[in-house]
């Protein structure tokens, strides 16, 4: 960079003036492991009730840690010593195992919390799900997507933060590094902004189902489990493919307004479920990518939902004794998937097609279709 561009933008469209911004950064001091803690703790301080926009005056100053995943309900059934297999992803912990993500013991106090609901509305919401039998009703189901929702916008916007502490990791490194890591960053934080703006829409969506109690906005599929599942999750996705390896959508379009599917898996009296929910004016591609796994038999269905918890979930967690009892040839698979959807691996279009492997997770015996009509 020249004298002349002192007084100039910046070429890394921070908006400053190149002498503000990136003029010495190679002489800056690099981002240390201690930056990235205080990152870690600034992200786990964020606390904030997720329907405080629609109940104000209801809420509790007092947020809770709030499961996802019922722990009385479905993490205790597959807990060994109150702990369960899952990730924890964080920056210092990639670093600390070379960029990788790797299954480990978490206890379930702490296994797929969020602080996103004051103790009022996590206790008042959800008092369906927690404290009366587990019927599969549409209300249920609702609850259970309406809550992983609630996370997946709670966690995308801590994802900006992290795309703003992005944009430091070049200090100290050279002109053609800088340019590489101002352009991943300036791309994750495109596509943060991308999700963002579709989950607020989203969330209205479902915040007006809550309040109107109108539950025939949601499709569902279900798959019912005459044991205990193995594995447990709750999440939401766009669906990029479907299980045959078709391309569904591209991501990325600024242009585009994208279908998101929320899946769930939990269980209750002894037995379990899987459910695939989506709103009416999703259904364009979640169709698609539940028409493609029910073109399966009960056992192919069983192990394609365990390609499909760990290739687009990271809140994917599982019974220790099931983990111990995998191939090494299946456990590396798993490690594999762990890494899909990151900036090393992005998902591949073939990833959700039967790769062999028997993972035993769920028996299926009983599949359900409940498909909603737009309004």
């Amino acid at each position: 960079m020249g004298e002349n561009n002192r007084n100039k933008p910046c070429w890394c469209g921070s908006g400053k003036k190149y002498k503000k911004c990136h003029l010495n950064q190679e002489e800056e001091q690099s981002l240390a492991r201690k930056d990235l803690e205080s990152h870690s703790k600034h992200l786990k301080s964020k606390k904030a009730c997720s329907v405080s926009n629609i109940y104000p005056s209801a809420c509790s100053t007092k947020i809770v840690s709030a499961h996802t995943i019922s722990k009385s309900g479905s993490l205790k059934e597959i807990s060994e010593n109150g702990h369960i297999m899952g990730t924890k992803p964080s920056l210092s912990g990639l670093i600390k195992n070379n960029g990788k993500l790797s299954l480990e013991k978490v206890g379930i106090n702490q296994a797929s919390t969020f602080t996103g609901f004051c103790s009022v509305h996590d206790k008042e919401i959800f008092a369906p799900l927690e404290d009366e039998p587990v019927t599969l009703s549409d209300k249920q189901l609702f609850l259970l997507a309406y809550r992983g929702m609630c996370r997946e916008l709670f966690l995308k916007e801590q994802n900006k933060d992290t795309a703003n502490l992005l944009r430091q990791a070049d200090k100290g490194q050279d002109v053609i590094t800088q340019g590489f890591v101002q352009s991943y960053a300036s791309s994750y934080d495109k596509g943060v902004d991308l999700a963002l703006r579709d989950l607020k829409k989203i969330k209205i969506a479902m915040d007006s189902i809550l309040k109107n109690s109108d539950f025939s906005k949601l499709s569902h599929c279900i798959f019912e489990f005459d044991s205990v599942p193995k594995i447990l999750v709750s999440a939401m996705i766009t669906p990029e493919v479907d299980f045959h390896g078709n391309q569904l959508q591209k991501l990325g379009f600024q242009e585009e307004s994208y279908d998101y599917i929320f899946f769930n898996c939990i269980s209750y009296d002894g037995h379990g479920c899987f459910v695939f929910s989506w709103l009416t004016d999703s259904d364009r591609f979640c169709s698609k990518l539940v028409n493609s796994l029910l073109t399966y038999t009960d056992e192919k269905i069983s192990d394609a939902l365990v390609r499909f918890c760990y290739s687009f979930s990271e809140n994917t967690w599982a019974s220790p004794s099931w983990w111990d009892s995998l191939s090494e040839s299946a456990k590396d698979q798993i490690a594999e998937r762990l890494m899909h959807g990151t900036p090393m691996m992005v998902h591949h279009i073939d990833c959700l097609k039967d790769d062999g492997h028997n993972f035993n997770a769920f028996k299926i015996h009983k599949r359900e279709l409940r498909v909603s009509q737009q309004t």
